[in-house]
């Protein structure tokens, strides 16, 4: 702002500073973490997550505390107009009020200043989620936006306006007690902004499976553009049922993380993960299935983060893991996450996942971690006839996506895997293991050819928990029609869906209607 549109020198003859001993500028205030943040609803302005008058400066890019939420506000009363001697107190009063207002509008411009400075600063990669819904108005740049009408499947062939070529992709997702699943896909806007389309099967009818799609939410994220995304979901009794899970890049390769939690407000709150400031390779994939995420860092070895647990496997939100894997991959190569058992009891221990990456000589490869440690069950049951994948040479840093779901009817408790992955030809192939072969078998679907050469690509596996609402645990579940992919064809965002998982037959949905 500029201070002559709320000071002018000449406009009010005898009018002078008086300077206050006692009055000072409140500089660097960091919210607590938790502390709900500012938050869009419908009419309202948005720009970066920024008030265009802040009497109050915080020191995280984005956050403001208003003046009439700040205990240490409070107006001046009223001058009293009854005698002269009261009116040369009104004066006087009058005269500090305009004083202490000068200073406080200078304080708003200094604040406006290194608010706008901090964004491209170290401490300004902290994500402060604010998240935009119903008929909110969007900001012109940043990670702000609005939403659009969207909540029937489109047809038209037109690129979408809200995801940007070649985004990010990454959806997750759980059934819910009713038996419907809900999914949040996650994407990123052309102006770096993150945003979601959530489906509720729930609302599909017999001849629009798409219909299940509700209008996209954007969310400040602080982003980096171009980032990848992974997100995934936390299933554990009332509190988490779901919380969703996102990370990305944010400024100078800063993992960052917000969550979701629909029983919570605001809904969209900055993830505890920020505050062990990791930084990966430049243009890090990430991946995640709770309670693991797994990263590159500098030297192109794996890492992967664990939310550590409880007893009953539930979340301490303050308290993570950060381990280096013994696992080196191709720089910027593609992760993928599967669970490697259904029970959310052993995912969560060593052995519970793999990660599917390119290795250094442009290879599809895979990693168990932990299959040679002593701490591994002693029934453990690998499901995959061998670690070992066929040769497959894929281009530098092709899009991989993986998704495991639990064999049918097998007491030794083994899943099923896909792995999706992008040919110089720009077709979606797949390589999967079964309970139906000894070895890995591979398949190019109909369905998922001719993708854009710079497309993502993403699968769904379903969440599972140790402890949920009804304090049962949730197994993964084995294949059905709820298990879905994306990817983006002239635009688009395409779902797809595994129609037999025996012959490895994929159909193609729809595209999500993403305006």
């Amino acid at each position: 702002m500029d201070p002559r549109s709320g000071y002018h020198s000449g406009g009010q003859p005898g009018l002078e500073v008086v300077n206050q001993p006692d009055l000072e500028v409140a500089g660097q205030e960091h919210l607590r973490y938790g502390q709900p943040l500012p938050e869009a609803r419908g009419g309202e302005s948005m720009y970066s997550g920024m008030e265009t008058t802040l009497p109050k400066y915080s020191g995280h890019p984005g956050h403001y505390v208003s003046a009439a939420s700040d205990p240490s506000y409070a107006p001046l009363p009223p001058g009293e107009l009854e005698s002269p001697q009261k009116g040369g107190r009104k004066r006087l009063l009058w005269i500090v009020g305009a004083a202490i207002a000068v200073v406080v509008i200078l304080a708003a411009v200094l604040g406006g200043v290194l608010g706008s400075r901090a964004a491209n600063s170290s401490s300004g990669d902290e994500a402060a989620p604010s998240q935009t819904g119903g008929g909110g108005s969007g900001g012109g740049s940043g990670n702000s936006g609005q939403n659009q009408p969207g909540d029937t499947a489109s047809n038209t062939t037109t690129p979408p306006q809200l995801i940007r070529p070649g985004s990010g992709l990454s959806v997750t997702g759980w059934r819910k007690p009713d038996g419907d699943v809900e999914a949040y896909l996650f994407y990123q806007d052309p102006q770096d902004g993150l945003r979601y389309s959530k489906c509720d099967t729930g609302r599909r009818t017999s001849t629009n499976d798409s219909a299940c799609w509700e209008s996209p939410v954007s969310f400040n994220s602080f982003a980096n553009a171009g980032t990848h995304l992974t997100a995934t979901t936390l299933l554990y009794g009332d509190e988490y049922q779901p919380q969703i899970q996102l990370f990305y890049a944010g400024y100078k390769t800063r993992l960052l993380g917000i969550n979701i939690n629909e029983g919570e407000k605001p809904s969209v709150r900055e993830d505890t993960v920020n505050h062990l400031n990791i930084y990966t390779i430049l243009d890090s994939s990430m991946t995640a299935y709770w309670p693991w995420t797994i990263y590159q860092d500098s030297t192109g070895a794996l890492h992967h983060v664990r939310n550590q647990l409880d007893g009953r496997f539930g979340p301490q939100e303050e308290k993570w893991d950060n381990n280096k894997l013994n696992t080196t991959a191709l720089t910027a190569s593609r992760l993928a996450i599967v669970p490697m058992v259904p029970d959310f009891s052993r995912i969560a221990v060593k052995g519970g996942y793999a990660v599917f990456y390119q290795d250094s000589d442009e290879k599809l490869a895979v990693a168990v971690t932990d299959l040679d440690s002593p701490e591994l069950a002693k029934d453990y049951v690998l499901s995959w006839p061998t670690t070992t994948l066929p040769s497959i040479t894929l281009p530098k840093r092709a899009p991989i996506a993986a998704f495991s779901v639990a064999r049918p009817s097998d007491l030794l408790k083994t899943v099923d895997t896909f792995v999706l992955y992008l040919d110089a030809n720009a077709d979606i192939n797949v390589l999967y293991a079964d309970g139906y072969s000894t070895k890995w078998k591979t398949a190019q679907p109909d369905a998922l050819k001719g993708a854009d050469a710079d497309t993502d690509i993403t699968c769904l596996t379903m969440a599972t928990s140790n402890y949920n609402a009804a304090k049962t645990t949730v197994p993964l579940e084995p294949p059905s029609s709820d298990v879905r992919c994306f990817f983006q064809r002239g635009g688009q965002v395409i779902e797809v869906k595994l129609q037999d998982a025996k012959t490895a037959k994929w159909v193609v949905v729809g595209s999500v209607p993403i305006p």
